[in-house]
């Protein structure tokens, strides 16, 4: 059996069918939030002060976020993810450059709440506004609020085997870092241009079957 795996996890279009934080923000903010987005994504700005401005743009209550949330559907499949890590006693994270209020509000419906979230936090001011706060920016890699290379790097100076799970622009940091990557969508994309190896992977029945080889594989050689 392989020792000290540590997998971590996206949330946004990863556990979640939807990009919650777009659903967000496409729902309650004003045509700032495509601007920002499209900042983000030319490398204009950081997802800190993407983050900043969509928040600043945003009017929302917490009784409608909430709803927003409870409307929200996760894989079903990412069971078969957290029941193989239990097994294992391999720890689960849920790595992510988004808002900490949605994600575990989801993954409480879910029954997940008892996941290990590593998120940028949200403040509800006053009554319908909302204010980003960004635990991890000391350790940014200056185009992240939440670097995931950050929390990888650590996994793996502690000795720890890891195992990133994507589908997006904001993992690109944990790429470099991952000692196995299993992508989808644009991260996929960002892999194939930049010839990073990676596994594909459409739910997260591929993603087990897959760890089940790796784990067969060290066996043998062991």
């Amino acid at each position: 059996m392989i020792k000290h795996w540590e997998i971590f996890c996206d949330f946004d279009g990863t556990i979640t069918y939807n990009d919650v934080g777009d659903v967000l923000f496409e729902t309650f903010a004003n045509s700032e939030y495509q601007r920002a987005l499209k900042d983000w994504q030319a490398g204009r700005i950081s997802s800190r002060r993407n983050l900043e401005r969509v928040c600043a743009a945003a009017r929302v209550t917490r009784t409608q976020l909430e709803q927003l949330c409870d409307s929200q559907k996760i894989d079903p499949t990412f069971s078969e993810l957290v029941e193989y890590c239990r097994s294992r006693t391999y720890p689960l994270i849920v790595l992510s450059d988004g808002l900490d209020f949605y994600i575990k509000r989801i993954l409480e419906n879910y029954h997940f709440g008892y996941l290990e979230v590593r998120a940028n936090h949200l403040c509800f001011v006053n009554t319908n506004r909302i204010v980003p706060q960004f635990p991890y920016w000391q350790h940014t890699c200056g185009a992240c609020a939440n670097c995931k290379g950050y929390h990888l790097r650590q996994s793996r100076e502690q000795g720890n085997y890891t195992i990133y799970i994507g589908d997006g622009l904001s993992d690109r940091c944990a790429v470099k870092e991952a000692d196995v990557l299993f992508s989808k969508g644009e991260l996929m994309e960002y892999c194939q241009r930049h010839q990073v190896h990676f596994f594909p992977y459409s739910n997260f029945n591929d993603i087990v079957q897959k760890l089940q080889e790796l784990e067969n594989r060290e066996t043998q050689i062991n």
